[in-house]
C-alpha cells in the first residue's frame, strides 16, 4: 500500500495535471485570441440589435435606457485573457466620451455577481455592467466567443460588429470617435 500511495504523489503525475491546466487554458487563448481585426465588419443598415434587460451590479439593465446614444455593448469574462487585456482601453474611451453621446456597456457572461463586482473593483473599471447569468443574450447576439462587441447607434440599429476578438484604442478611434464628432 505505500507504494500505491507514493505513486498517487509522484512528481509525474503532478506535473501531468499541471501539463493538463495549461492545454486547457491555451486551447481557450486560441480560441478567443485576437481576431478582431480580421473579423471585424460593418453591420447591415437599419438592423436593429436584439433588445434585452438583465440584472446589473446596481439594479436592472436594459439596451433600451441607452437609446440616443452611440452604445459598444461588450460581451466579456473575468477569467478570458484577451477580455482582461482590453478592458482598460475601453474603460478609459468611456471615460473619456460618455459626456459625447457614448457608453460602453459590459455584459459579464455568467459569473456571479460577487465575481464581477470584485474583478470591476479590483481593476478600477466603472463603466455599467450587466449580468448575463445563463449566457442566454450572448447566444441572441451569435456566441461566437469572447470578447465580442457590437457598436449599437442612437437609433438602436447595429453599426459595427468585432467578434470574437479584443479591440484596440486604435480601432476605437478609428470607427467610433468619427461616429461621435459628425
Amino acid at each position: 500500500q505505500r507504494r500505491r500511495a507514493r505513486r498517487a504523489l509522484s512528481p509525474w503525475w503532478i506535473i501531468g495535471g499541471m501539463l493538463s491546466i495549461i492545454l486547457v487554458a491555451l486551447a481557450l487563448i486560441v480560441l478567443t485570441r485576437d481576431d478582431a481585426q480580421s473579423s471585424s465588419h460593418q453591420a447591415s443598415d437599419a438592423v436593429p440589435a436584439a433588445a434585452f434587460t438583465l440584472d446589473g451590479l446596481d439594479g436592472q439593465v436594459s439596451l433600451a435606457d441607452y437609446r440616443g446614444k452611440y452604445v459598444l455593448l461588450n460581451f466579456w469574462a473575468s477569467w478570458c485573457p484577451p477580455c482582461m487585456a482590453e478592458m482598460p482601453e475601453l474603460n478609459a474611451y468611456h471615460e473619456q466620451y460618455q459626456g459625447d453621446g457614448f457608453t460602453l456597456l459590459g455584459v459579464n457572461v455568467g459569473e456571479d455577481t460577487s465575481t464581477v463586482r470584485a474583478f470591476l473593483n479590483s481593476n478600477g473599471f466603472d463603466f455599467p455592467v450587466a449580468l448575463d447569468a445563463t449566457g442566454a443574450v450572448y447566444q441572441r447576439y451569435g456566441g461566437a466567443g469572447l470578447p465580442s462587441s457590437f457598436l449599437i447607434g442612437p437609433d438602436g440599429a447595429l453599426v459595427k460588429v468585432w467578434r470574437p476578438g479584443a479591440i484596440t484604442r486604435a480601432m476605437l478611434d478609428e470607427d467610433v470617435t468619427p461616429l461621435l464628432r459628425s
